[in-house]
Formats: C-alpha cells, sequence, structure tokens
C-alpha cells in the first residue's frame, strides 16, 4: 500500500554567515522515512535534532538541500504538489495559544481553513458547532475569543481546526506541551479516537517519550539531524538498540525514589553541527564508544523485523539471507 507520507534521504540545509552568504549549514541528513495510512509516528531526540525542521520541509516551509518528499505516492515539488499536499494535510502548532489570533473567535478559527483554502462552507456556524462537539467542547464556545481559553481548551481548539478539511495527515509538533499531566491525557485520548475515527495518519514531533508510549506505532530517532534508531515502539522501548536511544529512555522521568538521579543522565553536551565529531557523530557521549566508533561512521543497518539502526555495536541481521546495510 502506497504510504501517505513517504521520504527518501531528505536533506535540509540552512545559511551560515551573513546575508550575503553562500556558505550552507547541514541540519537535516538523509533521512528516510514512511508513514503509513491510519498509522502514527514519532519523532523524537533532544533539542536541535533536527525534528521541527524536518516537520517544516515536509510541509514545504523549508527547501529540502536534496531527497524527496512524495504524498500519497505524487512527488511534493513545485506550487501545484505544495497546494495538494497543504489542502490534504494538517499542522498542529507546539504553542496552541500563540497559533490562535487574538482577533478572531474560536469559530472564526475552526472555520479559518475553509476560507484559505477556498471551499464552500454554507453554514459557517453549523460547522464551527460542529468541529467543536468533534473534539468535545460545546458549540457556545465559538463566541469566545482565545484569551479566554484554558490551555486545554486551546489545544482542543487546535486540533479541531487540524481537522476541519478532513485531511489525511496530521504533523503534531509537541501536541501536550505546556499542559498539566491530567489535560495531556485528554488529548492524547482524544487524538487517538479521532485518529481510529477519521483513518488519519499522525507524525508527532516531540521529547516526551510518555507521550511516544501512548500514541506511536513507530518511532525514529533523530541525533544532529541523522535517524540513529527507527523501529516499532514497543520493540524499541524494549531493547533500544543504539546508545542514544537506550540514554533517552533512561532519562526518562519515573516515580521512583529509588532511582538515583545520577544514574539517568545523558554524558556530556549536544555537539555543535559548525563541528560534527568525525566517525560515529555519538561516541563523544556513549558509555559503550570503541575505536571504530571514534575512525568510521556507521550506517543505518537493519537490528530486526523492521527495525533499523546505526551503530557499530549493535547487532545486525540478515535480510533476504545475506547482512543488508540500509541506506538512509
Amino acid at each position: 500500500m502506497t504510504p501517505v507520507l513517504d521520504l527518501a534521504r531528505v536533506s535540509v540545509d540552512l545559511p551560515q554567515g551573513g546575508f550575503l552568504s553562500r556558505a550552507r549549514l547541514p541540519i537535516v541528513l538523509e533521512v528516510s522515512l514512511h508513514v503509513a495510512r491510519g498509522q502514527s509516528v514519532a519523532l523524537v531526540g533532544e533539542s536541535g535534532s533536527g525534528k521541527t525542521t524536518l516537520a517544516r520541509a515536509v510541509m514545504g516551509l523549508q527547501p529540502i538541500a536534496a531527497g524527496s518528499i512524495a504524498f500519497e505516492g505524487v512527488a511534493v515539488s513545485g506550487r501545484a504538489g505544495l497546494v495538494r499536499l497543504r489542502r490534504n494535510a494538517a499542522l498542529m502548532f507546539q504553542d496552541a495559544t500563540a497559533s490562535l489570533s487574538p482577533r478572531l473567535t474560536v469559530g472564526d478559527l475552526v472555520t479559518e481553513p475553509f476560507r484559505i483554502h477556498r471551499q464552500p462552507l454554507p453554514d459557517p456556524r453549523r460547522a464551527a458547532g460542529d468541529l467543536l462537539g468533534m473534539v468535545g467542547l460545546p458549540a457556545a464556545m465559538a463566541g469566545r475569543y482565545p484569551h479566554e481559553l484554558s490551555g486545554g481548551q486551546a489545544r482542543r481548539v487546535g486540533v479541531a481546526r487540524a481537522l476541519a478539511l478532513k485531511p489525511r495527515l496530521v504533523i503534531a509538533d509537541e501536541p501536550t506541551a505546556g499542559l498539566d499531566v491530567s489535560v495531556q491525557a485528554e488529548v492524547l485520548n482524544l487524538m487517538t479516537d479521532l485518529r481510529q475515527a477519521m483513518g488519519l495518519a499522525y507524525l508527532i514531533i516531540t521529547h516526551n517519550l510518555a507521550l511516544v508510549r501512548h500514541v506511536a506505532d513507530r518511532v525514529a530517532v533523530l541525533y544532529l539531524g541523522r535517524v540513529v534508531e527507527e523501529g516499532p515502539t514497543a520493540a524499541v522501548f524494549a531493547a533500544p538498540a543504539h546508545p542514544y536511544t537506550a540514554s533517552l529512555i533512561a532519562a526518562e522521568p519515573v516515580p521512583d525514589p529509588r532511582r538515583r538521579r545520577a544514574d539517568l543522565a545523558i554524558r556530556g553536551e549536544v555537539p555543535s553541527i559548525l563541528r560534527r565529531p568525525a566517525g560515529c557523530e555519538f561516541h563523544t557521549r556513549c558509555p559503550l564508544a570503541r575505536d571504530i566508533c571514534r575512525q568510521r561512521a556507521p550506517d543505518l543497518a537493519v537490528t530486526g523485523p523492521d527495525r533499523r539502526a546505526r551503530c557499530h555495536l549493535a547487532v545486525t541481521q540478515p535480510e533476504q539471507g545475506e547482512r543488508h546495510a540500509v541506506e538512509n
């Protein structure tokens, strides 16, 4: 089956230096990723790993330097491709309140996509009420303004606006940021219910591993713009193949007073992308690093059923009768 979203060796770079400089700084490097219909895929990693930059590139808000992006089997290139993608994909922004114009009512906000994409809307009031009801808000809230909403209500309004045109792909950037634990659970349950009801595909950008456990079918781990591990969420969390993934999971907050904080921290600081380490880029922080890690960059190789990892120490498995290095 053709995936909803297909990224093939996508690289993204940004200008470096002054306004007239032609130097480019690589941010995302040769990322390949697939999101199937009805599937939820999470991109995780520390701040600066390239998650949001990659999401912006998917939506055409950031040009790609190499590779290709396809939506439902059709290349996203040129104006026609971008218009088709943006008509059938939606963004959920990290700061839900800031993403809502303070000058518009909630009703105008949730029906705004119809105006942007010039879609007919015979009864805007009824449409606004239906969209709010879909996310568990009363129709009477359509007359309110964003400053009158709680954080959870603003997030639900953002979800309603994102789903107004019945998209097939939703890109959610930190969908639970700034919410307390109980409201986070409500939002995640809402997203799960809507995915099942509407057959949505999610690409979720987050560093919240609890969220990933709850809603993601697959997870891709980024480090300095590269995918270092990818696979089914349950399998990756149960037995991470890359030391960076293992460090992120170990650092996940656990309500256990017997667990020492010193055991949770990832070593050192994230290297500057201006001076990427030679060999494996994680070797400067890896407790298992060997000489080969410092000397040669590893390939993204098959490590299990539908799993890949970029690590010299990962146990690779044969694919179709022989060991197979996967080019990312």
